[in-house]
């Protein structure tokens, strides 16, 4: 069963990748948009894509699954401290941001390109659409996509490869080199705090805030600073060209400065989960004691054609995996 849900799951992976590709093929050709589209509406694009994409993948995986959807995506009430020591988390990853982007930039000069576009959209945009789909949709249909399709298929899965997989997943479907690198670290830390608080509610909260910040400031800076995209454009090309002991001298100093906030909230949100729950900790561990010499008298009548078919699967369910990947390496490598 297990395999067979990761095989699910990586292959719904695939068939939103193709049809992020195709929605807004199809809807500038129904609606007859002419090039070049507006920032306003490249963002009603993107947002639609999601709604429909990531939405509806979800809702199909339940459906295949035959479960609830608040059961597959874990939608559990967390509480008002649960709510703000995820906030300062999001202090904390943009902190971190800081000081990674200067280092994509100076790796990867060509992310001065992804810089200057998303500097475009941003500047080009209303506030309240940006809000909405720079922050809001983002929050909940990725959440539910990553941390809630993936990690329910992935359960059972070691933690460590785990949460690769997920982050390696969430970072590339990015799509551009100027975010990959941040978006992992960002995407570890969802799925930390989305085990923390139990609940999916919390990642959704961090992925809310941490867009929330990021959209605010990067608005203030574009309407207050003069020449807008052009200082924005202008600070990315300084930061390719300052030296690579500068560059890490002030990425080490705002890693210590976000990384402090980071692991000190984080480890306030687990102490408050393993406090509040550690009577039904107990209870539960009681019961699955008793689950597991269930399943393992149960996988000692397993025949020698299951192993097998076994053996199969586990090479065959990280197929499309491998072609998500491959294909996302060659829309990256084209676009530059």
């Amino acid at each position: 069963m297990k395999n067979k849900k990761i095989l699910l799951a990586n292959s719904l992976l695939l068939l939103a990748l193709l049809l992020f590709i195709l929605v807004p093929f199809w809807a500038i050709k129904t609606f007859k948009l002419v090039r070049p589209i507006s920032e306003n509406v490249s963002l009603i694009l993107s947002g639609s894509a999601s709604v429909i994409v990531l939405g509806g993948v979800a809702l199909l995986y339940c459906l295949i699954t035959k479960r609830k959807f608040k059961n597959v995506m874990v939608i559990k009430k967390i509480s008002i401290k649960q709510i703000y020591l995820t906030i300062f988390v999001a202090f904390g990853t943009y902190i971190f941001a800081m000081g990674i982007n200067p280092i994509t930039v100076k790796l990867f000069p060509v992310a001065i390109k992804d810089s200057m576009q998303i500097s475009n959209l941003l500047s080009g945009s209303t506030t309240l659409l940006g809000l909405l789909v720079v922050v809001l949709l983002p929050a909940f249909f990725e959440e539910i996509f990553f941390r809630g399709i993936f990690l329910d298929a992935y359960d059972g899965v070691n933690k460590k490869i785990k949460y690769l997989i997920i982050t390696s997943i969430f970072a590339a479907f990015h799509g551009n080199i100027m975010q990959i690198i941040y978006v992992m670290f960002l995407g570890f830390i969802l799925l930390m705090v989305r085990e923390y608080t139990g609940s999916i509610v919390g990642s959704m909260t961090l992925h809310a805030a941490n867009n929330a910040i990021s959209f605010i400031l990067s608005k203030v800076l574009m309407n207050y600073m003069n020449n807008g995209i052009e200082s924005s454009a202008l600070k990315s090309a300084q930061e390719a060209n300052i030296s690579i002991s500068s560059v890490l001298l002030q990425a080490s100093i705002l890693f210590l400065v976000g990384g402090a906030i980071i692991y000190t909230n984080l480890r306030k949100l687990k102490e408050y989960k393993d406090t509040d729950s550690r009577a039904k900790r107990v209870d539960q561990e009681e019961n699955n004691d008793h689950l597991k010499y269930i399943v393992r008298d149960g996988n000692y009548m397993v025949t020698d054609g299951e192993i097998r078919a076994g053996k199969v699967s586990n090479l065959t369910k990280y197929i499309p995996l491998a072609i998500y990947f491959v294909s996302i390496a060659v829309i990256v490598v084209s676009k530059y």
